[in-house]
């Protein structure tokens, strides 16, 4: 019996279609997202309130996992990282540190994210002391989750047969599917538990 369990969501909070009420104030819709999808991408340096966002993690007794993404050209220089990973580094419990790697990583910026919760997805086969695994042609480095990131758009069939790819990682895992509206992640979220994931 499969060990997986998806939580599906999206990059960013500006969801186009209708699935913030009109009224709601923009500092609220993260409050309002995570009530309904279990995991969100955000970049690192962010326009939103990740202070605030935090505080909402830590009073919430509800299963959500936070993905704060870093670009490639970020991690190729350990005092660049440290200075993006500063305002956060209080919280690297609560969030994992994501990256779509194009490199191999250099041991100063290994040993710099020491400690912290971090997901790699990549074309290439590196050497890295993570768990690894292979799904759908990427190549996934993780410490503690998976992170699995598209930017593609699907149609329903095309959701399913990435789900049941996916499922080979036979363990809790986090989907990110990067511009997804709200109908788009519940269809995936449907397949999903359909499939029995």
């Amino acid at each position: 019996m499969s060990e997986t369990e998806f939580l599906i969501g999206r990059s960013g909070l500006d969801l186009v279609d209708d699935f913030y009420p009109d009224d709601l104030p923009n500092e609220w819709r993260f409050d309002y997202y995570s009530t309904l999808f279990k995991t969100l991408s955000l970049p690192i340096d962010t326009q939103e309130d990740l202070d605030s966002i935090f505080e909402e993690l830590q009073d919430s007794d509800e299963e959500f996992e936070l993905v704060l993404s870093i670009d490639d050209k970020q991690l190729t220089n350990a005092k660049t990282l440290a200075g993006l990973l500063d305002p956060v580094s209080e919280y690297r419990s609560m969030f994992v540190l994501f990256c779509e790697l194009n490199q191999q990583l250099n041991t100063d910026v290994m040993a710099l994210l020491k400690g912290y919760r971090v997901a790699f997805q990549s074309d290439e086969l590196f050497k890295m002391d993570y768990q690894t695994k292979q799904v759908a042609g990427k190549h996934l480095y993780y410490s503690h989750i998976p992170v699995l990131y598209t930017s593609s758009i699907w149609n329903e069939k095309q959701m399913r047969t990435y789900v049941e790819q996916a499922a080979v990682i036979n363990a809790r895992s986090i989907l990110i599917c990067k511009n997804a509206e709200s109908e788009a992640l519940n269809k995936i979220r449907v397949i999903a538990e359909i499939l029995g994931f």
